[in-house]
């Protein structure tokens, strides 16, 4: 039942803000499955690829492929160079990094002007894109966030999208980055158990998806913007009382 409720929870934070499902994922699965904070890291990871996926089939149209495409390459690269890094990193440190990102995206959600939309992108030099993605898949791997906290602000201040359009392009890039850092550490050693309870986390994913997606249609713009600030600040104020 858990994993279901979870599923809920994380289907509607990733739906609205593009991020933040593994700042809901660590801390439940810590609070209510006993796990600790490096295991909980990584299986997160299956709860935002899941989740990114699904949402992002519902927000596909927005979606900017060439950005993403090139990030998701490098995001590779940096997976697999930080997998050693993690066996020997203590869960301070893990926790430090979590918390730096998430009081740095919130941070960028409130009082950066790129939260404002933006009526065109732009595509910044080659060499930053590598950097995001060497970075995004360092991040992942080392953390269990799958990026989105990072990828929403960098979107809108480098990329000039609207929050939309960051949104569902965060989405894309997260799933893939996640799935790449999770088959990453698999290979690497990390046990990654599959059972049934992932299927009722998947289940309850889809819902919230499905439900989301229906409401976010019949509000207002500035409606949907104000609620996704106050959902992703809430998330990260939650998760970071349980972290420490």
């Amino acid at each position: 039942m858990i994993y279901a409720i979870s599923g809920v929870i994380i289907g509607i934070v990733m739906g609205l803000t593009g991020a933040g499902g593994a700042l809901v994922a660590i801390p439940l699965f810590i609070q209510f499955l006993g796990m600790g904070l490096k295991e909980a890291s990584v299986y997160s990871l299956i709860a935002v690829v899941m989740a990114s996926l699904i949402n992002f089939v519902t927000q596909r149209k927005l979606t900017d492929y060439k950005v993403s495409g090139f990030v998701l390459i490098f995001s590779a690269i940096g997976s697999y160079i930080s997998v050693p890094m993690k066996k020997i990193m203590p869960e301070i440190g893990v926790a430090a990094l979590l918390s730096s990102i998430a009081l740095y995206a919130l941070w960028s959600l409130w009082f950066s002007k790129t939260t404002q939309a933006q009526n065109h992108s732009t595509k910044p030099h080659h060499v930053l894109s590598v950097m995001i993605g060497l970075i995004l898949g360092s991040l992942t791997t080392l953390t269990g966030l799958g990026g989105g906290v990072l990828m929403m602000p960098v979107f809108m201040k480098f990329y000039k999208f609207d929050q939309a359009k960051a949104v569902a392009t965060s989405l894309f890039v997260v799933a893939f980055s996640s799935l790449l850092s999770l088959l990453i550490q698999s290979r690497e050693g990390f046990q990654i158990i599959i059972d049934v309870n992932l299927f009722y986390l998947s289940l309850g994913i889809l819902a919230s998806a499905l439900l989301l997606k229906k409401l976010m249609s019949s509000l207002p713009n500035n409606y949907v913007l104000l609620t996704r600030k106050i959902v992703f600040s809430f998330v990260v104020l939650l998760a970071l009382l349980k972290i420490f």
